[in-house]
């Protein structure tokens, strides 16, 4: 009787896993980071700069702590509402305050095993990359230490070199399938042509660092905030229209919308833009399940998570949805 029961469990455990959907998300939590918190609280970037008596307010440690520990909780209760398998963290801080965020999800009923953090060589403004996940991280890679040459004039007259400050890399194992998942905080727009130079050579370096797996024929998920529109130049070189090998699929395009109410993730000086993205190669499409009436593919869904309140972040997460055949 008791070895009919446990095979009847390990049945009903099979069917539950079968059934299930792998839900990949990426989210930037917008100066998630002790030092530079008060960012979230509308004061300016080097806070020397802030006026009002809140500024000495600013200076004590018990005070910035309290409003960090605010928004570790608020924050925390938007990647419960995301309630991804997978989520992709970009303007997180350090280990240490990565933890506290775990910790806070945890209290909140989401619970993620395992987690890392890169090692960020963005000192400036302390942001890292994080990977929260349900399932074993391994073959972690916290860093890359590759770099490349770019122009920084139109004109091509001087050279600068870049990497990427804020990346990594690892995989993971679900339902015997491996999937190799690479996170990118990429430059930002501002800085003018300069500044998009170096993100279009951070892109370059990005699609390197891809393509090994790319021609072994593995199953590849690239995400962050690229800081670039859908077909901005960036994005074409990261999912492959400028080399030889297979191209990745934008999960930001029509077909894998179901509601297009919001298409966006920032709002950039009134231009509302998806510059946060999740890409995935062609063999992640084929795993998935297929809607031949409609010539699209309804086992991958992509779905935009609005934060409402500013607090937040000055992101809307994005949500994919992943149904294996």
């Amino acid at each position: 009787m008791l070895r009919i029961i446990i095979v009847l469990i390990a049945f009903l455990q099979l069917q539950i896993l079968l059934g299930q959907d792998l839900k990949i998300a990426t989210f930037n939590c917008e100066f998630l980071i002790k030092r530079k918190v008060h960012i979230k609280y509308g004061l300016p970037y080097n806070i020397k700069y802030a006026k009002g008596p809140e500024t000495k307010l600013w200076k004590e440690e018990n005070y910035r702590q309290d409003r960090f520990d605010q928004s570790i909780d608020i924050v925390a209760e938007q990647i419960k509402i995301i309630n991804a398998d997978i989520i992709g963290l970009t303007e997180v801080g350090n280990d240490e305050e990565v933890n506290a965020l775990v910790r806070s999800l945890h209290t909140k009923g989401l619970t993620y095993r395992y987690y890392k953090v890169c090692k960020s060589k963005d000192n400036q403004t302390g942001q890292h990359v994080a990977l929260l996940s349900k399932y074993e991280l391994k073959d972690i890679q916290p860093a890359f230490p590759n770099r490349g040459l770019y122009f920084i004039e139109s004109d091509d007259d001087e050279v600068d070199e870049t990497g990427i400050s804020k990346g990594m890399k690892a995989s993971v194992t679900v339902k015997g399938i491996e999937f190799h998942i690479f996170i990118f905080h990429l430059k930002s727009e501002r800085g003018g042509e300069d500044s998009d130079q170096k993100r279009h050579m951070q892109a370059e370096i990005a699609r390197r660092l891809i393509i090994p797996y790319i021609q072994k024929g593995d199953h590849v998920i690239v995400m962050g905030d690229l800081n670039s529109e859908k077909r901005h130049p960036v994005l074409k070189t990261i999912r492959g229209f400028n080399d030889i090998n297979e191209e990745l699929i934008q999960t930001g395009d029509s077909d894998y919308f179901e509601d297009n109410t919001i298409r966006w993730t920032y709002n950039y000086k009134g231009q509302m833009e998806q510059i946060d993205h999740v890409l995935l190669s062609l063999g992640i499409k084929e795993l998935c399940k297929t809607n031949n009436q409609k010539k699209n593919q309804w086992g991958i869904k992509t779905k935009i998570i609005e934060t409402k309140n500013e607090r937040v972040s000055d992101h809307n997460a994005l949500l994919v949805e992943l149904n294996f055949k």
